[in-house]
């Protein structure tokens, strides 16, 4: 037997062992994807009890570049479902936006982490009957699936240089 032969043989033998490994982290990824996915577009129309039902008791969330005054550098941060949807529920009642609109251009997933990459297009309501404000941003968004739950969530929008403005209202918003 050559080296060459032993060398193809033993190849052979190391694609064969990692086929199940690459086969059950693609079907890890496909089920992770399609949660990741349902729960953003939860949150996209601020569907908060259904985001809610989808994560994990200790998921961490975090937005570094919301950075401001009361949040500090790291920008928001929380541990735990009840701190994370103590945020996006003081958000909404702050704000009151009708919808956060996400567009995504492209989606990806690498080891249960899906990567959104896209715009965030906020609906505001105004004191104009037939006008919304609209908040628009390049966002990106990290949803990471662990056994069927979203366990990390992070966001990373440019709130340095957003489109913003006075747009008319559709029916229904």
């Amino acid at each position: 037997m050559t080296m060459k032969s032993v060398l193809a043989g033993l190849a052979c033998t190391a694609a064969l062992m990692l086929a199940p490994t690459a086969l059950a982290q693609g079907e890890a990824n496909l089920a992770a994807e399609e949660i990741a996915r349902t729960y953003m577009a939860h949150y996209s129309n601020l569907e908060l009890d259904a985001m809610e039902a989808m994560l994990a008791d200790d998921v961490a969330f975090r937005d570094p570049t919301a950075e401001t005054e009361e949040h500090g550098f790291d920008g928001l941060t929380s541990a735990g479902r009840d701190a994370m949807m103590g945020l996006l529920r003081e958000f909404v009642e702050t704000y009151d936006p009708i919808e956060l609109g996400f567009e995504w251009d492209q989606v990806y997933t690498s080891n249960s982490r899906v990567i959104f990459i896209g715009h965030v297009n906020a609906l505001y309501p105004t004191q104009t009957e037939g006008q919304n404000f609209r908040w628009r941003s390049d966002q990106v968004s990290v949803v990471t699936v662990r056994d069927g739950m979203v366990v990390r969530h992070d966001d990373f929008a440019n709130y340095a240089t957003p489109e913003q403005g006075m747009i008319a209202a559709e029916p229904g918003h």
